[in-house]
């Protein structure tokens, strides 16, 4: 069963028992789906009044203890270099006369464990008789977060060699390599080049530098891959 105020004890003054029945039944929605992480704040309250049981995620056995706990008890959590900003921006939400409008926010929430966790947190106001109640769905981007990272760092090196053989291959260099990828040794290339084999070595250890590669073989695998270079 999830975390909850009484039902009853929101909907006695206007005797509603259409009220009672409609949010037991939103409860028991919410605690029968596996993946929905909700929490309800009151605003005529000032605290929270349901939690799913699916924020033990991120609050572990503390998640009963978010029940009538203000904001502080959740901005507590928020990592503190992003808490300030976290804090302001929903205060002003909450004082935002929109209904039935998501305002999102990202950002990172440090679990029980001490675990860091991305979060996309989205928030809607709805006006419930004479309160307002602010509904909060929060998302694990943990994940996704860690994938656009690799996908920087895949997009980091790419550039790194695009500019490395734009910028800082010479057009000795790039003659070099063009017969490095052709299977050309260094004796060869510096008899066409006539240069000497100690120069033909130099520049070649150099793309190998310059390419961020360990051998030879790297380095011409890694000139085909640049098509832009020939």
């Amino acid at each position: 069963m999830g975390v909850q105020i009484n039902p009853f004890e929101i909907s006695a003054s206007k005797n509603d028992e259409v009220f009672t029945r409609q949010f037991l039944k939103l409860t028991q929605f919410c605690n029968g789906a596996d993946n929905l992480q909700v929490a309800i704040y009151s605003q005529k309250k000032g605290v929270f009044i349901f939690a799913t049981p699916t924020l033990q995620h991120l609050l572990g056995a503390a998640v009963s203890s978010m029940l009538n706990h203000n904001w502080n008890f959740w901005f507590g959590c928020v990592r503190k270099d992003e808490r300030s900003g976290v804090k302001n921006k929903i205060k002003s939400f909450l004082s935002a006369p929109f209904f039935n409008t998501t305002f999102s926010l990202k950002y990172h929430f440090i679990k029980r464990t001490g675990a860091s966790v991305f979060l996309k947190h989205d928030m809607v106001l709805h006006s419930i008789g004479d309160d307002t109640w602010m509904v909060n769905y929060f998302y694990d981007l943990s994940a996704k977060e860690e994938f656009e990272a690799c996908l920087k760092q895949l997009e980091h090196n790419k550039d790194t060699v695009k500019r490395g053989s734009a910028g800082l291959i010479s057009p000795r260099e790039k003659e070099v390599l063009k017969l490095v990828a052709d299977g050309f040794s260094s004796k060869q290339i510096a008899d066409r080049l006539f240069i000497s084999s100690h120069t033909a070595i130099t520049h070649r250890k150099n793309l190998i530098e310059k390419f961020n590669v360990k051998n030879t073989a790297q380095l011409i695998k890694r000139a085909y891959q640049n098509i832009e270079l020939w």
